[in-house]
């Protein structure tokens, strides 16, 4: 599968992490005047990757991955991530999602940051810095 990514989003707070590379930008306060079968129809093709922390002593963290296609997401278990500064990569359960990026300098650092903080050594990260 292939992306053209339009819009990059990165958060990190208390709850966990997460990053969504779409071919669609986010609506905004455009989705108040539409319906829900517009809404998602805008929403487009997309790769969102997910940390959530635990809540308490006794939760584990949850590591997640989504796309459009609903056959294509579940627990990031057993993968391999490759970031560069013109693209990323996710192969995961013998798939391949490859999606073009053209971050700018900040979103490229975040990216750098936060995809480390998401895969927690539990998968391969490899960083192409040039």
């Amino acid at each position: 599968m292939k992306l053209n990514c339009i819009e990059i989003s990165i958060n990190d707070d208390d709850l966990g992490c997460q990053v969504t590379f779409s071919e669609n930008k986010s609506l905004g306060e455009e989705s108040a005047n539409m319906t829900t079968s517009e809404i998602i129809e805008s929403i487009g093709r997309y790769l969102l990757l997910q940390r959530s922390y635990p809540e308490d002593e006794f939760d584990i963290n949850n590591y997640y991955f989504e796309t459009h296609n609903e056959d294509l997401c579940g627990d990031l278990i057993d993968y391999q991530m490759k970031l560069s500064r013109t693209f990323f990569e996710l192969e995961i359960q013998s798939e391949r999602i490859e999606v073009s990026i053209n971050p700018t300098e900040k979103e490229f650092i975040e990216l750098k940051k936060v995809l480390t903080i998401l895969t927690d050594k539990k998968g391969k990260l490899i960083i192409n810095d040039h």
